[in-house]
Formats: structure tokens, C-alpha cells, sequence
């Protein structure tokens, strides 16, 4: 059997197709070609190839023991080759084969048709590129020291078959050391730098021959590398257009959803920029409304302190006016007493009055008397004097006249002795009515002093009367100014009120506005999200042996 063939003995290859991975790679013969040519490799290298089949053979075994010992050391290969359904042993018995098809192959399409599966397998295993790759650098180590070994061993042959061909000539011994040494000239001088051309040839060809042979081997190795990658390429290519194709799918459906919640969430943030203008303006009238509040409290509560100040004084005044009329009330309420006291004298004053009244209509009778008395008597001493003048009847004349004058003085006497009485009752009236009187005069002085304290305090209490209703104007004043604040800042805060209820309002539109824009927004993440939830490319199932 080939032993290309073996690889398509796994569980793995009933999942690949070579022949369409070559179409899938646009690998044909052509290509094939071109590829041979670009890198120098021809019928020669094939033969070459061919002539390292018996040592690639022999060495097969421990190449592929050192070069699986090697990826069991790493758990990255480790892990990828626990995932193929062939055990360690089958992978060696897969890369013996590999090894020995290098220097066996036709290199032709159905030789690149497998290596191209060989890379589809590894690539289906998950094995990275750069392990893929990196492990040519360990056949690089373990199948060249092995090629290494032969071109040593064709050194030494070349050398063995000139030293056999120089013993043919005779004088073996000293033509060798010659030819080794270089000497030419029959007097035996050193006539050369080196080996003996031939001797050198020789090396060199024996040398070019196994670099030649390293070439070819470098050469074929890299054409599989080639195809290995492009099954690569070939694979992220098709996870690029797949997943280029769902974006593009899900692009067009996003754009497709996302069209109408745009166009809502345009129309919701022009709403919520006018609401918030609104609110805004709001919010600045509602500002310069609170300025006006605070001037006005300001305001007002100057003119509380304005009234508490007043109301302190107005409350010291009517403390002071309180003491003032209750002072004033016990001194009108003396000078009642005074004055009730000056109505009885006076009531006392009028009836000695009455009493001298009568007293003095008696005196008047009295005096009346006395001047018909001395009326009498002025006709008596005239008729007395007439009658004297006749001097007839004189006695009886003159008796007369002093029956008369005696009856006069007995008159006269009686009368001055009521008038004395009279006057003594005058007196005694007078007396009583000059103490009534004085008692009067003092009673009437402390009533006046009594009034005029009551005066005085009424006077005061007038004053404080007047203090407290300036007070109480002042009060007024400060009242209406304070009801003009409290009605201005009432005014003003029921504005605010307004304003603030327009605010709720609008907040409560923006805050639905808003709502609803991150509903929109939400969905439109959710169809963004869908651009970004790329699920892995399907990868096909690795059966277990």
C-alpha cells in the first residue's frame, strides 16, 4: 500500500472530501506546477527524495517516538491530541507513514490532495497554526540530524573511494600525503594552499550532493506546509464569510429594526429638549421668584422685628399707662371723697348762710328801727326846738319829748341790745362759716392737688396713650407692610407653586420621554448586541474511536 494512503484510514476523514478541499483551496495541476517552479522543485529533488526513502524508512521509528515525546511535554498539544479518536500509538503509526510518503510520493495531485486532508484534520482538532507550523521545526531537528548523518557518511565515502583510486597507482603512501599536502613539484616544494584539487572536489561534491539532498527535502516539506495552510486559510476564510455574511444579515436586519426606534427616540428627544427647555425656563423663573421670596421674607422679618421691637415698647407704655391710670383712679376716686366732703360744707356754707340771711334780716329790721328811731328823733329834737321857741307850755313839751326820748332809748337800747345779739349771732355764724369755709379752702386745696395729680398722671397717661397709639400706628404700619409681603410672597409662591406643579409635569413627561428612549435605546442595543453575539463557526463532531 501507498503510504500516502494510510492517512485516510481515521474516523476524522469521513468528515473531509479531498477532492473538494482541492477545488475549495483552487489547487489543480496548474496550480501545482507553478507552486514546484516557484520554489526550484523538479524531477531531481523527486529523485533525491526517492534515494532517502531506505533512510527516512529506518529512522521512521525513532522520529516518530522523539517527535511525540516532544509534544507530550506541552499540555497546549497535549490537549489537542486528546481530542483525536486515535490513541499515541495510532498518531506515531500515522506519522511513521507520513515520513516514510515524503521521499515516496508522486507529488502529484492526489499526493497534495492528501496533504491538504493531513492540514484539514489537524485544523479540525482545533490545533492552533502556530503548533501546526512549529512542529515542521522539530522534524527539522530530528529528520536532519539523520540527513546530517548521511552527508557525513557521503563525505567519508568520497574520501575512501579518492584514497582507493590513488593505492591504484602505486606509491600509495607518499602520493597521498602529497595530494593531502598539496605538493606538486618534483623537488618536493609546497607548491599549493590546500587539498589536492581532486581531493577537494571530491568533498565538495560529496558535500553539495547531501545539501542537495537537505534541499529537497526542504523543498517538498514546504509545499506541504503550503497546502496545509491554505486548508487553513481556506477554513478561517470560510468562518471570515460566514460570519461577514450573518453580520451583514443581522446588519441589514438591525438596520431594519432599529430604523423606527431611532426615529421614536429622535421624536422623544426633541420632546425631552423641550421639556427640559421648559423646565429650564421654569426653573429660572422659578429662581428669581425665590429671590423675590427671600427679599420679601427679608423684608418681613425686618418688619417683624420692627413690631416686636414696637410691641415691646407699645407693652412698657401700657405697663406705664396701666399704673398711671390705676394711680389716676385712686386720686379721682379721693377727690370724689374730697369733693362729697365739700358738698356737705357746702350744704353746711348755705344753710349758715341762710342762717346770716336771716340773721341780717334782722339787723335790716333792727337798722330800720334804729332810723325810724332816729327819725323820730330828729322830729323830736325839731319839735322840741320849736317848742322851745314858744316858750309856753314848755314842761309839758319837754315831758313829752322826753317820754319820747326815753321811750326812744328804751327802744334804742333794746334794739342795739337785739343787734348785739344779732351780731353776736353773726358772729358765732360767721365763725362757723369762716371755719366751714376754711375747712372748705382745705378741703377744695387738696381736692385741687389731688386733681391736679390726677391731672398730671392724666396727662402722662395722655402721653403714653399717645406713645402706645403711635406704637400702634407704627404696629399698623409694620402689619401692612408685613400683609403686603406676606400677600406678595403668598402671590409668589403660589406661582412657585404653579410653576413647580409644571415642573412635576414636564419631569414627569421627561422622565416618559426618557422611558420610553430607553426602551428604544434598549432595543436598539439588543439589535446592535445581535452584530456582536456571533456564535463560533459549527465545528464538526470529533467521534470517539
Amino acid at each position: 500500500m501507498n503510504p500516502a494512503k494510510v492517512f485516510g484510514q481515521g474516523e476524522l476523514n469521513q468528515h473531509v472530501d479531498p477532492a473538494e478541499l482541492l477545488e475549495d483551496i483552487d489547487l489543480d495541476a496548474d496550480e501545482i506546477s507553478q507552486r514546484k517552479d516557484f520554489i526550484g522543485f523538479d524531477e531531481e529533488d523527486e529523485r533525491r527524495l526517492a534515494d532517502l526513502e531506505p533512510l527516512l524508512r529506518d529512522s521512521q521509528n525513532e522520529i516518530a517516538d522523539r517527535f511525540y515525546d516532544n509534544l507530550t511535554e506541552y499540555d497546549g498539544t497535549l490537549e489537542i491530541m486528546s481530542r483525536s479518536p486515535k490513541g499515541i500509538e495510532a498518531l506515531k503509526q500515522t506519522q511513521r507513514a507520513y515520513l516514510v510518503s515524503l521521499a515516496t510520493g508522486d507529488y502529484d495531485e492526489e499526493y497534495f490532495r492528501q496533504r491538504a486532508r493531513i492540514g484539514k484534520l489537524h485544523e479540525l482538532l482545533d490545533m492552533p497554526m502556530k503548533h501546526y507550523v512549529g512542529q515542521y521545526g522539530v522534524y527539522y531537528d530530528l529528520i536532519f540530524s539523520e540527513v546530517d548523518e548521511r552527508v557525513q557518511q557521503q563525505t567519508v565515502s568520497a574520501i575512501e573511494q579518492w584514497v582507493d583510486e590513488e593505492m591504484d597507482e602505486g606509491g600509495f603512501q607518499s602520493r597521498v600525503v602529497d595530494r593531502f599536502r598539496g605538493l606538486t613539484g618534483d623537488d618536493g616544494r609546497d607548491e599549493g594552499d590546500g587539498l589536492d584539487p581532486s581531493l577537494e572536489q571530491a568533498v565538495r561534491e560529496a558535500i553539495h550532493d547531501g545539501m542537495a539532498d537537505v534541499l529537497a527535502l526542504l523543498r517538498i516539506i514546504n509545499l506541504d506546509m503550503q497546502v496545509a495552510a491554505d486548508t487553513y486559510f481556506e477554513s478561517y476564510s470560510n468562518d471570515l464569510d460566514r460570519a461577514i455574511e450573518r453580520r451583514e444579515r443581522l446588519a441589514r436586519e438591525v438596520e431594519r429594526d432599529v430604523q423606527k426606534p431611532i426615529k421614536d427616540m429622535n421624536e422623544t428627544s426633541a420632546s425631552v429638549a423641550r421639556s427640559a427647555q421648559t423646565i429650564n425656563d421654569l426653573a429660572s423663573s422659578q429662581a428669581q421668584d425665590m429671590d423675590t421670596i427671600a427679599d420679601e421674607v427679608e423684608s418681613l422679618s425686618a418688619n417683624v422685628e420692627e413690631i416686636a421691637a414696637t410691641a415691646d415698647t407699645v407693652g412698657e407704655m401700657s405697663d406705664e399707662a396701666e399704673s398711671l391710670a390705676e394711680n389716676g383712679a385712686e386720686q379721682a376716686d379721693a377727690a370724689l371723697e374730697e369733693l362729697a366732703a365739700v358738698q356737705e360744707v357746702t350744704a353746711e356754707l348755705t344753710e349758715t348762710v341762710e342762717r346770716l340771711e336771716q340773721r341780717t334780716d334782722a339787723i335790716d329790721d333792727v337798722i330800720d328801727r334804729v332810723s325810724g328811731l332816729a327819725e323820730r328823733t330828729r322830729v323830736l329834737g325839731t319839735n322840741a326846738s320849736v317848742e322851745a321857741g314858744r316858750g309856753d307850755n314848755t314842761q309839758g313839751t319837754l315831758k313829752v319829748i322826753a317820754e319820747e326820748v326815753q321811750s326812744f332809748a328804751d327802744q334804742a337800747q333794746a334794739d342795739l341790745d337785739a343787734i348785739e345779739t344779732e351780731v353776736e349771732g353773726i358772729k358765732e355764724v360767721t365763725t362757723d362759716t369762716i371755719e366751714t369755709v376754711d375747712e372748705t379752702t382745705d378741703r377744695l386745696e387738696r381736692s385741687v392737688d389731688r386733681v391736679d395729680e390726677a391731672v398730671t398722671d392724666f396727662d402722662a397717661i395722655h402721653d403714653a396713650v399717645a406713645e402706645v397709639s403711635t406704637g400702634i400706628d407704627d404696629v399698623a404700619d409694620a402689619s401692612a407692610d408685613q400683609a403686603t409681603s406676606a400677600e406678595a410672597i403668598h402671590r409668589t409662591v403660589e406661582q412657585s407653586a404653579q410653576k413647580a406643579d409644571r415642573v412635576s409635569t414636564e419631569t414627569q413627561s421627561v422622565a416618559a420621554a426618557t422611558e420610553e428612549q430607553t426602551a428604544r435605546l434598549s432595543e436598539i442595543a439588543t439589535n446592535v448586541g445581535k452584530l456582536t453575539e456571533l456564535e463560533d463557526v459549527e465545528r464538526r463532531p470529533v467521534y470517539e474511536q
